[in-house]
């Protein structure tokens, strides 16, 4: 065998054997109706995710039955995150051979009917991403599912398929999904993929989903890409959406940076934004920088503004301006 078939037999191997995994992971699903489940790695410093039981008096208990017909919900609680490794179970319901609900939390999080789940351990993770696509593309509740399961995949291959479904062509509904999830969970690489929706769709209103993705990201540079997308976007809407963001971001120096933006920008609808993205800042920035706008040299609605805001804080440095200028 010369050195080319023996190349292009590599290749045809190597992409059978893909296509041939996710082949088998679909048999294995559909060999039975009912809920099957298996383990993989969820992403790093992903968080807890789990299902939680809505009682009587609304109280909520941690821990669900998959097919129980109480009332319940699903979190991801962000504030969990640890840099250790983290194991995600899926929950897979097939009927007909065809997945119809997905489910995906982390494994400690308490499934009260596990026991009645076919396991199908071990499962490798790029396989679980393809078979989990796949049911994205089937749409409806379960492929939003499949979308967040995707999401806490720690394999890259998640990152691609998150990214497939936000580009342009596919619904618009899921691209903002998609966006959303490559900023909570995917890191540098999802955060690249949303800034380039950012910079080149054409749609404003699907720029400033990206926007808002692109503050929900923990990877460097983020602050500063939003930080860019408010100076430099064509759309008033996409500017002052950044705008909010930025002072949602709990950046230092987001107050000078929304003040410089508020003395720039000509449009009355931006700078309406900028005042409110000011009033939202804390640690006692917020009236700082509206008492900053009422002494500059601002127009006078821009003033108007900063001082309906400035009235809502209702905090001894607000009560002591008020009282400085009306003495």
């Amino acid at each position: 065998m010369n050195v080319f078939k023996a190349g292009f037999w590599l290749l045809t191997a190597c992409a059978s054997g893909s296509v041939a995994a996710a082949t088998t992971l679909s048999a294995q699903l559909a060999a039975a109706d009912g809920w099957v489940g298996y383990r993989v790695a969820a992403v790093a410093d992903a968080g807890q995710s789990c299902c939680y039981t809505i009682a009587h008096g609304g109280t909520h208990t941690a821990g669900c039955r998959l097919d129980g017909k109480a009332s319940r919900g699903s979190t991801i609680d962000t504030s969990a995150r640890s840099p250790g490794s983290e194991t995600l179970a899926i929950y897979l319901r097939v009927r007909g051979g065809e997945i119809d609900q997905v489910r995906a939390w982390s494994a400690s999080c308490p499934v009260e009917d596990a026991d009645t789940v076919r396991w199908i351990d071990p499962v490798e993770p790029a396989q679980s991403v393809a078979v989990l696509d796949r049911a994205v593309d089937r749409g409806g509740d379960a492929g939003e599912q499949a979308l967040v399961a995707i999401a806490q995949h720690a394999d890259a291959s998640a990152t691609a398929a998150l990214e497939r479904n936000a580009a342009p062509g596919r619904p618009r509904e899921r691209r903002e999904q998609a966006l959303f999830w490559l900023g909570q969970m995917r890191g540098a690489d999802g955060l690249a993929t949303i800034l380039r929706q950012a910079r080149s769709d054409p749609d404003p209103k699907l720029r400033e989903q990206a926007v808002f993705a692109a503050s929900q990201s923990r990877a460097d540079g983020a602050y500063a890409a939003v930080h860019t997308i408010a100076r430099e976007d064509a759309a008033a809407s996409v500017r002052g959406r950044a705008l909010f963001w930025m002072a949602q971001m709990d950046a230092t120096g987001a107050d000078r940076d929304i003040l410089a933006a508020l003395s720039r920008e000509s449009s009355e609808s931006v700078r309406e934004e900028a005042v409110f993205a000011l009033s939202q800042l804390d640690d006692g920035r917020a009236e700082e920088a509206l008492i900053a706008v009422l002494r500059g040299d601002q127009p006078r609605e821009v003033k108007q503004r900063a001082l309906f805001w400035l009235g809502q804080s209702d905090s001894p440095r607000a009560l002591a301006f008020f009282d400085e200028v009306l003495r």
